[in-house]
């Protein structure tokens, strides 16, 4: 196997265990174990995911091969992309809560707090279409897509780490599409035929 089939596993297994950690599940065998102790799932669900991808990262093989490098003008628009692609995942966060995200909230409740199968408070369980996600079903997914491909300085390694990081977002959204659609029901089909997932559209004139 050469370095990139290397490359593509060391990222296939950490995407497998990331995804199987989310699922729900995984999620339910862990709230039958631990009880109220669930509580601290979303939280150990974070740490671990930035501490194996951390890792994951360390072992990649390196692929510094150019592909291309740009200069001048198209360097700086693509440059001017990433900071607006960087710009629009920051965005993100506002339109949720963070401390819920992370697990932070759900652990600080514990043990009163009532937590749902999902890791999530239950009173947390709201449809978000505010902000970023008034454009795209998947904004954070997008933005980094982007800031990944929008390189003027392209390297193999660079560009296969984009190409998967890409295609995990597609496979990921579906999933999680299924699990929103069995959370909100109607409320997210409506949500679905509105938005795009993806790619914005121009909005019609009113």
């Amino acid at each position: 196997m050469g370095e990139a089939g290397i490359f593509f596993v060391i990222l296939s297994v950490w995407a497998t265990l990331h995804s199987l950690s989310m699922s729900r599940t995984c999620k339910r065998a862990a709230l039958r174990l631990l009880g109220k102790r669930f509580a601290f799932y979303r939280l150990g669900f974070t740490v671990v995911s930035l501490a194996s991808f951390a890792l994951a990262l360390a072992l990649l093989p390196r692929l510094p091969q150019p592909l291309y490098h740009l200069a001048g003008a198209a360097a700086w628009a693509l440059w001017s992309l990433r900071l607006a692609g960087a710009i629009f995942f920051l965005w993100t966060f506002g339109a949720f809560e963070v401390l819920e995200f992370t697990g932070v909230r759900q652990a600080r409740r514990y043990p009163e707090g009532e937590i749902g199968p999902d890791g999530e408070s239950v009173t947390s369980e709201q449809l978000t279409i505010t902000g970023p996600y008034r454009f795209v079903r998947h904004p954070m997914y997008l933005a980094a897509s982007v800031v990944l491909f929008a390189d003027p300085d392209m390297t193999l390694e660079k560009l296969l780490f984009a190409a998967f990081a890409t295609a995990y977002f597609l496979v990921g959204s579906v999933f999680e599409e299924r699990r929103l659609l069995d959370t909100f029901g109607q409320a997210y089909r409506d949500y679905q035929q509105a938005v795009p997932r993806f790619i914005p559209r121009p909005r019609r004139p009113r």
